[in-house]
């Protein structure tokens, strides 16, 4: 997305709901949208006409309303920040659920990029959050690399030399490989620093926030960073 492009809470609001019920029922109607927040449909029109001008939505005559992929990866972005957001008032500030979705509903489009890796390195530290279903990688891939990264500066973890230095962009590796690289704190967003290499590369040396830990050459495989 356009760093330049802003959107107020409001439209935020109809973005993530537009998304919500997208992913639920397969499309968003106008009068699911106006159900959804409890408001008149000729309001939705209004903010949808607004999307749609700002390429994140398109809608022709009387049909669904259809996130772009711009329109997509934004609101998802959001969805995800609301849901890493509730997660710590529920569990780890015990608010009640109720309490904790309105206020999530308010942070979510406030809170800064940095906050919330913090936030999610203090759920993960704790074991407070499902890495399983969780979508933080997709949060901090989207928060922390888009439209900053030179293809020709990506490369795999296993490709770095000792002292070469690089920002984690993205895991690829799945179910409880990836849940086990996330629990170790390899977040995309995270700068890491390789300290030493065995013989033949493997194992891999890491420093990663100020503590050292040792990655199979198979592990560093499936880690893709952003040499700095």
């Amino acid at each position: 997305m356009d760093k330049t492009m802003s959107l107020s809470s409001s439209m935020e609001d109809y973005l993530e709901t537009i998304f919500l019920i997208s992913e639920k029922e397969g499309s968003a109607r106008v009068s699911d949208i106006a159900r959804k927040l409890e408001i008149a449909a000729s309001s939705v029109n209004e903010v949808v006409n607004k999307l749609s001008k700002l390429k994140l939505v398109e809608q022709e005559k009387y049909g669904p309303v259809i996130l772009t992929k711009m329109g997509k990866d934004y609101a998802r972005k959001i969805s995800c920040r609301h849901k890493i957001i509730k997660n710590f008032l529920v569990n780890i500030l015990k608010v009640e659920e109720e309490i904790a979705e309105k206020d999530a509903c308010l942070m979510e489009h406030v809170v800064s990029s940095v906050t919330m890796e913090r936030l999610v390195d203090f759920l993960v530290n704790t074991n407070s959050i499902d890495l399983e279903s969780s979508c933080i990688s997709e949060l901090f891939q989207m928060t922390e690399t888009k439209g900053k990264i030179s293809p020709d500066s990506i490369a795999s973890l296993n490709e770095l030399v000792v002292n070469d230095s690089a920002r984690i962009v993205k895991i690829t590796a799945k179910g409880k490989k990836k849940k086990k690289l996330l629990e170790m704190g390899l977040i995309p967003g995270t700068h890491i620093k390789v300290k030493g290499k065995a013989p033949l590369g493997d194992p891999i040396e890491l420093n990663v926030k100020g503590y050292n830990l040792s990655l199979r050459k198979k592990e560093a495989a499936e880690i893709y960073v952003e040499v700095e």
